[in-house]
């Protein structure tokens, strides 16, 4: 009875760890992957979060969705918006906590923004600041608002086929109230990225991050991973940036402040005056008196636990034999390149659910050069005019059943994930050439490994 009761233990233990080696390849975030495919997919809790922490993502949740208000209110836990600003929230932008969309039937949507920047200057616009602000307290004016059209690539593929690319075209109607901007003035369109993650992505070491720099392609792949590093207005440092569509925000922490401020006209402890330009103070009345920021530390750090705590959704039919195959090609044709598939957190993070965690992101954190057809000669710190961040992968096929769309890259041109693609030039160049010479089958196998992630 004995051997037969060992026997049978034994099997199940067998039976549990094949089981678990399987589903490996499913835990995009470790210990903290969530099984959800749904509408929320993207804005669950950790799987092993704290107690404590689940308090304090439930507050931050709170705020992250609320509407902030014109002060002063007699809601005083929510006043401190604009006088200039883009949304009222961060949900508006963030759908979901997911991607926000690039336009409103012709206008710019509020999930879209546009950074501004001239040759040659450190930061923004000497009259309109850093970001054009298209909202504003009834007392002054917006900044301007932004049409949006589309015109249509027709590009040749290998194997007779041909490809339907989508290029935005801009028309920005500044509003004189505020005088004109620099004649070299570029506006740089960012789309809200999917926020799932994000913790996890913090908690990575910096020495992980830098041992893939490459800034002169020593290696000969054709890709050369470049760090930025970015001022901390907290330390008074330079750090490694590795959030923004071109890593210009060190952690999660500046990252939200610099979000507040620039979106909602919101100040914090971080960024507790406003950095109006002198033609903004005068038309605003502004004051430099150092009044206590329009959201303090308690609700400010619940938003960034909320942030730090949102999990990613696991890999969907990863034992599928067209995802494997999808696998296999897409380190083929060189995306792992970028997008690299695993990190590992350190054993030092801001909260412990993230620590030690094998993580398949999809990203390198680094900036890479994409092109012509991708720039918008927006630099910021040490990153030009052509060069982004690797976005991660993980979540990306569910962005639809989240968001409603499939809108990618920084500006939300894209359609589907194969025109992402195919918009691919620089040092992407040579993985978008494989994919475009890739039969129909092997096509589809590789997309359906990106759209399981």
């Amino acid at each position: 009875m004995r051997l037969f009761f060992t026997f049978f233990s034994l099997t199940a233990l067998i039976l549990h760890f094949s089981l678990f080696a399987n589903a490996n390849t499913e835990l995009s975030g470790g210990d903290t992957t969530v099984f959800n495919k749904g509408q929320n997919a993207f804005g669950m809790p950790l799987a092993n979060i704290s107690r404590t922490n689940r308090r304090a993502h439930v507050v931050g949740n709170s705020f992250f969705n609320k509407n902030w208000v014109f002060s002063p209110s007699s809601t005083t836990a929510r006043d401190g918006l604009g006088p200039l600003f883009h949304a009222r929230s961060c949900s508006s932008c963030h759908v979901k906590d997911g991607r926000g969309a690039p336009t409103n039937k012709d206008s710019a949507s509020v999930g879209l923004v546009f950074r501004l920047n001239v040759p040659g200057q450190l930061k923004g616009d000497p009259i309109l600041g850093i970001q054009l602000a298209t909202k504003s307290d009834p007392s002054i004016e917006p900044e301007g608002i932004v049409r949006v059209s589309y015109s249509e690539q027709i590009k040749e593929l290998k194997n007779e086929r041909t490809a339907s690319l989508r290029k935005p075209i801009y028309n920005v109607i500044l509003n004189k109230y505020y005088g004109n901007p620099h004649p070299k003035i570029k506006f740089g369109p960012r789309i809200a990225q999917q926020l799932v993650g994000v913790g996890l992505l913090e908690a990575v070491s910096e020495k992980i991050i830098l041992n893939r720099v490459d800034p002169n392609d020593e290696d000969g792949d054709g890709i050369s991973g470049r760090a930025n590093f970015v001022y901390n207005p907290e330390t008074k440092q330079k750090e490694l940036g590795r959030f923004g569509w071109k890593a210009n925000e060190a952690n999660l922490r500046t990252q939200t402040a610099s979000a507040f401020l620039r979106d909602m006209g919101i100040t914090s402890p971080i960024h507790p005056i406003e950095d109006f330009t002198k033609t903004q103070k005068e038309k605003i009345k502004f004051s430099s008196i150092k009044n206590p920021p329009d959201i303090d530390s308690s609700k400010f750090e619940r938003v960034v636990t909320y942030l730090r705590t949102l999990a990613p959704p696991a890999q969907r039919s990863p034992n599928d034999p067209s995802v494997k195959r999808g696998d296999i090609l897409f380190s083929k044709i060189g995306c792992s390149g970028c997008h690299v598939p695993t990190l590992n957190t350190g054993s030092v993070t801001a909260i412990d659910e993230l620590k030690n965690q094998t993580i398949r992101p999809y990203t390198d954190l680094l900036l890479h050069d994409m092109g012509e057809d991708l720039a918008d000669g927006i630099t910021d710190s040490m990153a030009s005019g052509s060069e982004w961040r690797t976005p991660p992968l993980w979540g990306i096929g569910l962005t639809n059943a989240v968001n409603g769309n499939s809108f990618f890259l920084h500006d939300g041109r894209a359609r589907s994930i194969e025109e992402a693609i195919l918009w691919h030039g620089g040092e992407g160049s040579a993985s978008r050439k494989s994919y475009s010479s890739l039969k129909s089958d092997e096509r589809e196998d590789l997309l359906n490994f990106i759209n399981s992630l």
